[in-house]
């Protein structure tokens, strides 16, 4: 199965991947997370991304914001940045990279925002994760579901819990 999908392709999904949440992660989130990783929300759904049970997608225009908001995140000790720099590497290596050919234009006051949205419709995805006040003001976009950090960590314990 290719990593890369287009908006038309069937998004088939494997018994593995069924137990995995497929989540789309806000640049805010990524960074909270690798700033602080132990003590927050963002960082523990970093952490689940990393030990591979969130399954989180990208675009190459997702990506790119990572690493555009990442390169303007030098402040700190050399070893709190290498160790954040390491961190971002092994989260865009874990990733599933998404080609679409979709554009929304939902949120006409932030259009990077956009993105996310059709990230999340194009790689089937279930959830947003993102403290972004445009995106979360639509709670719901074709079906994924738009939470904070704090609110998809409930979700996810629940879910966790049931199985």
């Amino acid at each position: 199965m290719s990593a890369l999908r287009s908006a038309t392709e069937f998004v088939e999904v494997s018994e593995l991947e069924k137990k995995r949440f497929r989540i789309v992660v806000d640049t805010n989130i990524v960074m909270g997370g690798l700033i602080n990783p132990d003590r927050s929300s963002s960082g523990r759904v970093v952490r689940l991304w990393l030990e591979g049970v969130l399954e989180a997608l990208v675009t190459e225009a997702i990506r790119g914001e990572y690493l555009d908001i990442f390169s303007k995140m030098r402040f700190g000790p050399a070893e709190a940045l290498q160790k954040r720099e390491r961190g971002l590497e092994q989260l865009l290596a874990k990733a599933r990279l998404i080609q679409t050919d979709l554009r929304f234009e939902c949120i006409p006051d932030d259009p990077a925002d956009n993105r996310f949205l059709e990230c999340a419709v194009a790689g089937g995805a279930c959830y947003i994760v993102t403290q972004d006040r445009h995106l979360l003001s639509l709670g719901e976009f074709r079906g994924v579901r738009i939470l904070t950090a704090s609110d998809f960590l409930r979700y996810y314990q629940k879910r966790s819990e049931g199985e």
